[in-house]
C-alpha cells in the first residue's frame, strides 16, 4: 500500500508498476479531464 502525495490517494500494490487495469482506466480519464482543462 502506498499514497500518491500529489492526488492524495492510497493504493494497494502497482507502487512502482503503476499498471492494474483499474490504474490504468483511471490515469486515462485523468489525463483526458486534464487536457480539456488546458484546451
Amino acid at each position: 500500500i502506498w499514497s500518491c502525495s500529489r492526488c492524495r490517494k492510497t493504493v494497494a500494490g502497482g507502487a512502482w508498476v503503476y499498471s492494474t487495469t483499474a490504474a490504468a482506466t483511471v490515469r486515462s480519464a485523468v489525463r483526458r479531464l486534464r487536457e480539456m482543462k488546458e484546451s
